[in-house]
């Protein structure tokens, strides 16, 4: 049944402390919690995953809807081979998109369209079965400026249904 709704793409991107390299994914559960008085976001994680243990040591990370399907591939693309490690396809995606310096922040032009950075809400987070339902404070939120110096508020993420990719269609009302 819930495969038919709609939810938006995001990539999730954390470092921890004593990490050399940013662990990220994709998830299509996030969704805002409540924007006053303070802005919170939830979103669903599957355990074991490497992005959790560095968002445990760092508390902070960055996440950004997307628009480009081939970004959504990026983050997609055999994270684990066959044996459960990160593979280097996995590893490329991850410096080939995420700005050095900046947490969790995807690189201009690759297919983002907003960009948050959030302090993960710890004692809010609930652990259900082998999955945690993330909940954070929005700590600071832009537009990502695309290649051509615009930035596009009012463009809409990709989002997965139906176990497909897909864009929302122009309004109806």
């Amino acid at each position: 049944m819930m495969r038919g709704i709609p939810h938006p793409l995001t990539v999730i991107v954390a470092q921890g402390n004593n990490s050399s390299q940013p662990a990220g994914l994709l998830v299509s559960s996030f969704n805002t919690v409540t924007l006053h008085p303070v802005p919170y976001i939830s979103f669903n994680l599957k355990l074991p995953s490497s992005t959790f243990d560095e968002i445990k040591q760092s508390r902070i990370f960055g996440a950004s809807a997307i628009a480009d399907v081939r970004l959504a591939r990026d983050f997609l693309l055999a994270k684990k081979d066959s044996t459960g490690s990160e593979n280097s396809l996995y590893n490329e995606a991850l410096q080939r998109n995420v700005q050095n310096g900046q947490i969790g922040r995807l690189m201009r032009g690759r297919g983002a369209i907003w960009w948050m950075k959030c302090h993960w809400a710890q004692g809010m987070s609930v652990t259900v079965g082998d999955h945690v339902i993330m909940v954070a404070r929005v700590l600071q939120g832009e537009y990502y400026e695309h290649l051509d110096g615009q930035t596009k508020a009012s463009e809409i993420p990709l989002v997965y249904a139906e176990g497909r990719y897909r864009t929302a269609g122009p309004p109806i009302a």
